[in-house]
């Protein structure tokens, strides 16, 4: 009920005291001058509307959130159940200020598609069309914004492996057929990130954008859509002194987590196959080098903290369906009576989001 009332608060709080300006630009940029990175969901929303107003923001951003929500609660109940041995795990993770608060916090922004397409994959059927459902999804997420590749990609693919490959034997077959669904979705990555510029003047792209929307535009985003990889670098690595101070917080935020730490950690020691053990911890450094490289590019990083815990969060549930010598059903993944579990649970729920770019 904490975490639910908290959640109302920041929605409230992004509805009344925040201007979405940078969320409501990427609604209205579409592909009318050509390909273009970041312009997907404008595109969309084009061939419904060619006006589109500012609350728009809020409609999507609260939908993708409230089916985001349903999928962890369908994963969690599949994966893990839910028993009173169980909801202080659910407490934890739901809970946890990196997840569904932050989420909300950050309405508006891309970030919460990719943990769908992941969520929907822990609850997919699996079959021949499965990893083609998943590439095309992971097409379309770096059409909406190419940090996907790094965001989301990687735990999607985990839990690709763990769905799909690992209950059968690796032939030849099957891993030509992932190679090819994995070089597409790169392809993608690599138009849309080194042809993806704006091909018009920037006063010709705000005249367009203005044009769709029913709210003042800022001119000087226009950076998003035309800047390069290494001009994102040199922004990024000029404010980094003042980012490498906050760090501190990112990491004291993560070690309330611990309980949730050490379930995942007794999970993959009791895998039954060192096979699955080894891809566990494979999956985690790939998931993690990506998010390393993400903040050296991008210095976003609430939002960067913040996604990386929840594909933790995803690759632990993921992890649960893999074969294990541990038996859940005899002691729960987080002891709900011990001390300092009672106290980060509850410091963990009392802290309302992590934030967009600085913490809190």
């Amino acid at each position: 009920m904490v975490s639910a009332a908290l959640i109302v608060i920041d929605f409230f709080f992004k509805l009344y005291f925040h201007y979405p300006g940078l969320e409501y630009a990427h609604l209205l940029v579409t592909y009318h001058f050509g390909f273009a990175k970041r312009a997907l969901i404008g595109t969309v929303l084009s061939l419904f509307a060619s006006k589109i107003p500012i609350v728009s923001v809020y409609i999507l951003g609260l939908s993708a959130w409230l089916v985001a929500l349903l999928l962890f609660i369908v994963a969690f109940k599949r994966i893990v159940g839910f028993t009173e041995k169980t909801l202080p795990l659910f407490a934890f993770v739901a809970g946890s200020p990196f997840f569904f608060k932050n989420f909300m916090y950050s309405i508006g922004y891309f970030d919460i598609y990719g943990c769908i397409v992941a969520l929907a994959a822990l609850v997919l059927p699996v079959g021949p069309m499965y990893p083609l459902i998943l590439a095309a999804s992971c097409v379309i997420l770096i059409l909406i914004h190419p940090i996907h590749l790094l965001l989301y990609a990687p735990v999607i693919a985990f839990i690709l492996f763990v769905r799909y490959y690992s209950p059968f034997d690796l032939s030849a077959l099957r891993i030509a057929y992932g190679l090819t669904l994995a070089a597409i979705v790169l392809a993608v990555f690599v138009a849309s990130v080194f042809f993806g510029q704006m091909p018009v003047p920037p006063e010709t792209w705000l005249a367009y954008v203005q044009s769709r929307a029913t709210s003042p535009i800022n001119p000087n985003l226009s950076y998003i859509w035309y800047s390069t990889i290494s001009e994102e670098i040199t922004r990024t690595w000029s404010v980094m002194r003042g980012n490498l101070l906050r760090f501190p917080i990112f990491a004291l935020l993560i070690a309330l987590h611990l309980p949730v730490a050490r379930y995942f950690k007794s999970l993959t020691r009791s895998l039954a196959k060192p096979l699955h053990k080894k891809a566990v911890v494979v999956g985690v450094s790939i998931i993690c080098t990506g998010y390393v490289i993400i903040g050296l590019i991008v210095f976003d990083y609430s939002r960067w903290f913040s996604n990386w815990a929840v594909c933790m969060f995803l690759t632990m549930l993921a992890t649960r369906l893999l074969p294990s010598t541990l038996d859940n059903a005899a002691a729960p993944p987080i002891a709900p009576n011990t001390r300092q579990n009672l106290t980060l649970g509850w410091i963990v729920t009392l802290l309302p989001r992590v934030g967009v770019t600085k913490p809190f």
